[in-house]
């Protein structure tokens, strides 16, 4: 009798077991022991990483000041040399590749100026995007997160970074063109000084041949600040690449179905946030530094 009893108990048992497991729409319940998925732990380190090595890259603070200082001086100096009757001759005169410099300049302190804006745009979605997470996260009764809320954003974010990724590559192709022009007006820069030889001088009482020694000595000076800025765009671009690679292993760790979230975790990436904030000021700032000597 106590045998029958005792099967009757187990095979019922087993019924409610596999209707469980079995029937759609049946709550379950959340796994004793979940996965302790360091998911968030990743994102913020890796996150932080980027914008503090991004705020330090070495783009001279003073490059979008000196570009435009060098292209009026060339617009100004091909004026000048246009009133020589020798530039008149040429096909292609000193005073036409001064002036096709000059435009390239200011195209390239465009694209810098954009780049600058363009990395707050990135902040600024970062920060919504996380503060939503932790908004999320510290609503959520329970310390169990599905993993497909934080794919969504992540994948959002990583399409932010590689936009601005190519916007980089943009600009260090314009700032590559300006420096491998910089040899052919300097060369067209010394025939000018043999074209000026007349002495022929401007209004500050300087002669032609004068105005285009500084001209050379100034292309030689504006090389050296886009060749620091081509190293520190290099550089950036370099971080953003390692960025995709972490986001691509944080990715892989979004496989799990539910997992853990630590409140140490989410203390962790609220702190992170303030830490963006100054590194993308930093970063954002160096265009607002102001040459003041010529």
């Amino acid at each position: 009798m106590c045998i029958s009893i005792l099967i009757v108990v187990i095979v019922l048992f087993m019924t409610i077991f596999v209707l469980k497991i079995l029937i759609p729409g049946m709550p379950h319940e959340l796994p004793h022991n979940p996965v302790h998925n360091p998911v968030v732990e990743q994102f913020t380190s890796c996150t932080t990483d980027l914008f503090r090595d991004i705020s330090l890259a070495e783009i001279p603070e003073i490059v979008l000041d000196k570009i435009i200082q060098y292209a009026d001086s060339c617009n100004k100096l091909a004026t000048i040399l246009e009133r020589n009757e020798a530039h008149k001759i040429a096909e292609e005169t000193s005073a036409d590749r001064l002036r096709n410099f000059s435009q390239l300049l200011y195209e390239a302190r465009y694209t810098l100026c954009k780049m600058f804006v363009e990395s707050k745009t990135v902040h600024n979605t970062f920060e919504i995007e996380v503060k939503s997470m932790i908004d999320k996260f510290s609503r959520t009764p329970s310390i169990f997160m599905n993993s497909d809320f934080f794919k969504i954003r992540i994948l959002k974010l990583e399409k932010v970074i590689m936009e601005f990724r190519t916007m980089v590559d943009d600009v260090m192709k314009l700032v590559i063109e300006v420096q491998q022009k910089t040899k052919v007006v300097s060369e067209s820069l010394f025939e000018a000084q043999v074209e000026a030889s007349d002495y022929k001088i401007d209004n500050t009482g300087k002669r032609n041949f004068d105005l285009t020694a500084e001209a050379i000595n100034g292309i030689k000076n504006m090389r050296g600040h886009l060749d620091e800025t081509a190293a520190g765009l290099k550089e950036v671009r370099g971080k953003l690449k390692d960025y995709e690679i972490n986001m691509n292993k944080v990715k892989a760790n979004l496989g799990v179905n539910v997992y853990e979230i630590t409140n140490e975790s989410l203390q962790h990436l609220k702190a992170a946030v303030d830490l963006w904030r100054e590194s993308q000021t930093k970063f954002f700032n160096k265009q607002k530094k102001r040459v003041i000597d010529g």
